[in-house]
């Protein structure tokens, strides 16, 4: 039935009730007169139920009329929480596509659609560039490496900077083609032994900045090693790039879950870009004017990891660089 058509009988319904109830009324005063022929106590009787009728009809109206029409927009209820509840990979139930319930949801599913393939695209798109990119990219720095081995000079120097800044972004792309929207398998792990694994990667760093992992990182974690690794990777390279001296990680307890935490004692993260700093290629006004920053996909890859890991990943306005890694 049209939702039109509900509201309508609804409506219709309230009126026809009401009007059932004065009918009775009448008839009783007046189509039956008082057999004393005393019309003027009929009259007052008469108009002192038709006032209690007026009050009680209008309760019973309001009462009774928000009853009928909300079983009759209960179908748009149903429909609003399966819309909330949508993913790509889900679609809107149709009960009844000739209805305007139901052609509004056989119009969403289209959309949903539509968003599916786009993202499937997005994602191919992805993958093929990272993967077209990266094998050129690796010749190049491969010469450029053997150039600067013969004579170096800061043209080349530079050149070497951009195209390790350029393979960074196809790994970067790489990652997130792995990640994004995937399932993951987890298993027990060791935090400590994923974080040994990871800060070995920063051994032949130049910048003076000391580690510090905190007692509480000794403890097992239900998470898919490779990934979460990656994660915690992306955010101690964070971390080192923006230190002034010191990246410290350590766990707490919360509510929401498991905080894995890297802090370091750097500018941090101004509080206008908390809400986009996870954003895909967003890199905030503050890092550009010190011309630093990578690619804008490494906490990209860090949100989408723990998305796959059904937990969150957060940026704190504190003083310094503060990131936790929620696992639920």
């Amino acid at each position: 039935m049209k939702l039109r058509t509900r509201i309508a009988l609804a409506n219709s319904g309230i009126a026809a009730f009401t009007l059932f109830l004065a009918s009775a009324l009448i008839y009783k005063y007046v189509w039956r007169e008082d057999p004393s022929g005393n019309f003027e106590r009929t009259t007052r009787t008469f108009l002192a139920s038709l006032i209690v009728l007026i009050v009680v009809g209008s309760l019973l109206s309001f009462f009774l009329g928000g009853f009928i029409t909300k079983r009759a927009l209960k179908p748009v209820k149903d429909l609003v929480d399966e819309v909330e509840m949508a993913t790509e990979s889900t679609r809107v139930v149709v009960t009844n596509p000739n209805d305007e319930i139901g052609k509004i949801a056989i119009s969403l599913n289209g959309l949903l659609d539509r968003l599916e393939a786009s993202s499937i695209n997005q994602k191919r798109f992805t993958a093929d560039a990272g993967h077209e990119l990266r094998g050129p990219l690796t010749t190049m720095q491969l010469s450029i490496d053997t150039l600067r081995a013969n004579g170096d000079s800061p043209e080349l120097a530079d050149f070497s900077k951009e195209v390790g800044r350029l393979a960074k972004l196809c790994n970067d792309l790489l990652d997130l083609s792995r990640v994004d929207g995937q399932r993951v398998g987890v298993a027990h792990e060791s935090l400590l032994d994923i974080l040994d694994e990871q800060i070995r990667t920063f051994s032949g760093r130049e910048r003076d900045v000391t580690m510090i992992i905190d007692p509480s990182v000794d403890q097992d974690i239900l998470c898919n090693r490779q990934l979460f690794g990656m994660a915690l990777r992306n955010l101690l390279e964070n971390g080192f790039q923006h230190a002034n001296s010191r990246v410290i990680v350590s766990t707490k307890r919360e509510e929401d879950g498991l905080h894995v935490i890297v802090k370091d004692d750097g500018p941090g993260v101004p509080e206008s870009d908390q809400e986009r700093i996870f954003e895909r290629f967003y890199r905030s006004e503050a890092v550009r004017t010190i011309g630093q920053g990578g690619t804008g996909l490494g906490l990209s890859v860090v949100s989408a990891v723990m998305d796959a890991h059904h937990g969150k990943a957060l940026s704190l306005s504190n003083s310094g660089g503060e990131f936790h890694l929620v696992l639920i």
